[in-house]
């Protein structure tokens, strides 16, 4: 039998990790995956579902996510010059801005959950 205690352990470790994954991150007012796509999307020419899959998420999902971003005008879809059924993605100049700015914060942000974390499994 699961005792309480275990229970709501289990229960606020996952409410922090959902959060950190579905709420923004502070100042940032991005959620996790979003700074993750950002930073995978500016290191590579990456398609929604090369994205998709480094994030572990379905294909509607990813592509809800870039919507969203390019609406934000973080990120840019460019047709492939080689081959027009593909699209690449691209970050912006304020995508770049906001990306300097996760490089900065999320280490704090992150280090905070962890250690709430940390707390909340002892």
């Amino acid at each position: 039998m699961i005792e309480t205690g275990q229970l709501q352990q289990l229960t606020q470790i996952y409410s922090l990790v959902t959060q950190c994954y579905n709420q923004p991150l502070g100042e940032l007012d991005l959620n996790l995956p979003q700074c993750q796509m950002l930073g995978y999307v500016a290191a590579d020419r990456l398609t929604v579902a090369q994205v998709a899959q480094k994030l572990g998420f379905s294909a509607t999902r990813t592509s809800n996510m870039v919507v969203d971003l390019c609406k934000r005008g973080y990120l840019q879809q460019r047709v492939a010059e080689q081959d027009r059924r593909r699209r690449y993605l691209e970050v912006t100049d304020l995508g770049a801005r906001k990306l300097t700015l996760i490089t900065e914060k999320l280490p704090n942000i992150l280090a905070s959950t962890l250690s709430q974390l940390r707390l909340a499994s002892v």
